[in-house]
C-alpha cells in the first residue's frame, strides 16, 4: 500500500491467536492506539481518495488550483485559501463566472453577495420579493459549484 506523507496516520494490521487487530499510530504524535474495523476501513478510504488525488494530479500535470468559498458572516465571495492564486487570476476567474449569469443573478450577486446587502433590503429596493432574492442566490450557488468543480 501506498504511504502518503499528506496522509496523518500510520495504519496496520496484526493477528494473535487468530483473531486480527488493527491499528493506528497518529504521525505528528507517534501515538498509537487499536481501532475498531470499521475505524479501519474509513480510515483507508480516506488514505486510497488522499492517493488518488495525488495520482491525478501527477498524471494532469502542473496547472491553476483555486478554491473558492462564500462566507456569508464576513460577507466575502471569493476567498484564496493560498494554494497560489493571485489577483489577478480571482479577477480573471469572477468575470468569467460573472458572464454565466443573468442580469437578476448579477444584480444579487453584485448588491447582496459582494456588496454586503440583506436580502430583505434588497427586496424592498428592488421591488421583488425576499423569497425571489433567495431564489436567485440559490441558483447563482449553483452555477458556482458548477463553474468552480465543486458539484
Amino acid at each position: 500500500m501506498y504511504k502518503s506523507k499528506g496522509f496523518d496516520y500510520d495504519l496496520w494490521t496484526t493477528q494473535e491467536g487468530g483473531k486480527k487487530h488493527y491499528w493506528a499510530r497518529v504521525k505528528a504524535t507517534g501515538e498509537v492506539a487499536e481501532i475498531s474495523i470499521e475505524i479501519m476501513r474509513c480510515l483507508r478510504a480516506e488514505e486510497k481518495r488522499i492517493y488518488r488525488e495525488i495520482e491525478a494530479s501527477r498524471k494532469r500535470g502542473p496547472m491553476l488550483s483555486l478554491e473558492f468559498l462564500y462566507d456569508e458572516e464576513k460577507n466575502g465571495w471569493l476567498s484564496d485559501f493560498g494554494v497560489g492564486a493571485s489577483e489577478m487570476e480571482n479577477t480573471l476567474t469572477e468575470e468569467a463566472f460573472r458572464q454565466l449569469l443573468t442580469p437578476a443573478q448579477l444584480s444579487v450577486f453584485d448588491k447582496c453577495l459582494i456588496g454586503g446587502e440583506s436580502q430583505t433590503a434588497y427586496a424592498a429596493i428592488h421591488g421583488v420579493s425576499v423569497p425571489m432574492v433567495s431564489k436567485h442566490i440559490q441558483a447563482i450557488r449553483k452555477k458556482a459549484k458548477k463553474f468552480f468543480g465543486n458539484g
